[in-house]
């Protein structure tokens, strides 16, 4: 008999996520980078992934969890939510190279740009460090998620918000198709990122390891605007391991 892991599958998580209203639901807490605490069985007793009786839950309280009654924490999980969910992310370099949409862009401060107007962009803080900047389209006209300077805001009713414990991802989705995908991380050498992003060695000595890439997706719902983690599709044209180096604007949608 195979043993059952800890981790809930996707469709739990996702579903504890959308009941917590992608926050804790501890009062006054609201953190959006959740874990998922097994309370009705507790896992030592029965080990399962029944979401009823499991919930979302920041990194501190649900170390602080077993303290809690059942009826505690079934309350919590009952109760129904109105919040306003927001993040950091603390990755801050005065190198980063941005991988968007399949493209390469380094010191290259405006990534994306549409209509004359910055979507994806980087800004220097007053240590030089880069902060990232992604401003959503939406041809729903409703609110959407934006990052200004590296700090995150949740907007727009969506339908899955994803941000793991370790603060370096977001990916936030919406019914009718608007997506945002945003991924931190941090190679050691060449070879490591070499196997993930061949392309990214041609910029060759302006790598200095260890090395920070920031990659983002994006999807406008209802339109031919998609930057997937492997290409840049505007229209019919598509757009997959371009490398641009110190130009002002990478890609410009008219």
């Amino acid at each position: 008999m195979t043993e059952l892991g800890r981790t809930p599958p996707i469709a739990v998580r996702r579903l504890l996520r959308q009941e917590a209203g992608f926050g804790c639901p501890v009062d006054n807490c609201d953190n959006p980078y959740l874990e998922y605490h097994h309370f009705d069985p507790t896992w030592a007793t029965e080990q399962h992934h029944d979401p009823q009786g499991m919930i979302a839950l920041c990194a501190t309280h649900h170390a602080k969890a077993d303290a809690w009654t059942v009826e505690d924490v079934r309350a919590m999980k009952d109760r129904v939510r109105s919040r306003t969910v927001a993040g950091r992310f603390e990755w801050m370099r005065e190198d980063v190279l941005a991988v968007v949409g399949g493209n390469f862009y380094y010191e290259t401060p405006i990534m994306v740009e549409f209509r004359g107007e910055p979507m994806i962009w980087f800004e220097r803080d007053e240590r030089n460090r880069l902060l990232l900047n992604v401003r959503m389209l939406s041809t729903s006209g409703e609110p959407r998620t934006s990052l200004m300077n590296n700090d995150w805001l949740i907007d727009g009713a969506p339908e899955d918000v994803s941000s793991p414990p370790n603060g370096s991802s977001l990916k936030v989705k919406y019914a009718n198709g608007d997506m945002v995908a945003v991924r931190f991380r941090e190679w050691s050498d060449a070879d490591s990122l070499g196997r993930v992003f061949p392309r990214a060695l041609a910029l060759g000595s302006s790598l200095r390891f260890p090395f920070v890439t920031a990659e983002i997706e994006l999807e406008v719902g209802g339109s031919d605007i998609r930057l997937s983690a492997t290409s840049s599709t505007l229209g019919g044209v598509i757009m997959a391991g371009q490398v641009m180096i110190r130009c002002r604007v990478g890609l410009g949608i008219g």
